[in-house]
């Protein structure tokens, strides 16, 4: 179904404004202290827009026209500079599970790579090359899907699922190289258990290693390179049915990502995250308090990064906005102790 371009509707409640002591506190850039950032989460719902003053979030421009920008992933090269990969889709979402398409019938994909400098405001984005990819590899010929940027062996590397519209729909995790803004050295990455449709994977890099979290409950890792191999297989019923978010990043003796968890009320689908905390080996160790970044909605956390002594995550906002968020160390730590 075909449906005219709109106007860009709100889709959550706008962060509220801080006051002066709080606006002082962002442009001096100071943490602080614990047991302040922690009493900013009070317990119960939490939804960070309504904690957080609105200087903290930053809001992704994208020049895609008819396509909504959504599900970014931020990520930082080995000298510490920021980018980010954003997917823009050409349909829009319902609140109930359906989505109206343009003009093309069926859903595509266009991806860019966008810089930011130290501040978090964006100094350069474009779109990502992938038509050689696309066509001359079958399983990706719809599309790359929610790709998570990371910095490996001195590149940007990309990890998403392929598409692949046939007889039946194919979901392919793809794994390739970001260079001069085309993708290359593309590979698929085949179901462990032989599924249609694989998504979520979280990357990992550790030195030389890839690796991945294929699964929480039952919990799954896996190595990628320099060899193929499984790392971890087990059990961690607190993250039954929550999936892959961002990527994982160093976090003390261990690793943290953001997973998320997709529900439904009364036909209406939204997510809720939360941090999780891994071993070496990839195995789910700590699983910290739900939070929601904009409201009870259709969100999704793709990317997370240190930055100097905070820690910024990226989320799409209903399949039509690109977000940043800031969080204070105490505010990260907070998020992630149980609630």
């Amino acid at each position: 179904m075909n449906v005219k371009a709109k106007r860009r509707a709100a889709v959550s409640k706008t962060p509220r404004q801080e006051s002066a002591a709080e606006i002082s506190t962002a442009e001096t850039r100071q943490a602080a202290p614990a047991e302040e950032a922690a009493a900013r989460f009070a317990p119960g719902r939490l939804i960070l827009s309504e904690a957080l003053p609105a200087s903290r979030f930053v809001r992704l421009e994208v020049p895609c026209g008819d396509y909504q920008p959504c599900n970014p992933s931020i990520a930082k090269d080995g000298e510490g500079g920021l980018a980010f990969i954003v997917r823009t889709v050409n349909y829009l979402l319902g609140d109930e599970d359906g989505i109206w398409f343009r003009e093309e019938g069926k859903p595509n994909t266009v991806n860019y790579f966008g810089t930011l400098d130290q501040n978090l405001t964006q100094t350069g984005i474009s779109r990502i090359d992938d038509v050689e990819t696309r066509k001359t590899r079958p399983p990706a010929a719809h599309g790359l899907e929610d790709a998570r940027l990371f910095w490996w062996e001195d590149d940007w590397w990309l990890l998403c699922t392929s598409l692949h519209h046939g007889a039946k729909v194919r979901g392919t995790m793809s794994l390739g190289r970001l260079r001069d803004n085309r993708v290359g050295h593309f590979e698929f990455l085949h179901s462990p258990h032989g599924h249609d449709i694989e998504k979520n994977w979280a990357v990992r890099v550790d030195g030389k290693q890839l690796a991945v979290v294929y699964s929480h409950h039952p919990a799954e890792s896996y190595e990628l390179a320099p060899a193929r191999r499984r790392l971890h297989i087990g059990h961690f019923q607190e993250l039954q049915k929550w999936s892959g978010g961002s990527q994982l990043i160093r976090h003390g003796e261990g690793w943290v990502s953001v997973v998320h968890q997709r529900r439904k009320d009364r036909n209406r689908v939204y997510y809720t995250h939360r941090l999780v905390k891994y071993d070496d080996n990839l195995a789910p160790t700590h699983a910290g308090r739900e939070f929601y970044f904009r409201g009870n909605q259709v969100e999704f956390c793709a990317g997370l990064v240190q930055h100097g002594d905070d820690f910024v995550l990226s989320f799409g906002v209903k399949d039509r906005e690109a977000w940043l968020v800031r969080l204070v160390r105490g505010e990260f730590d907070a998020l992630l102790a149980a609630e």
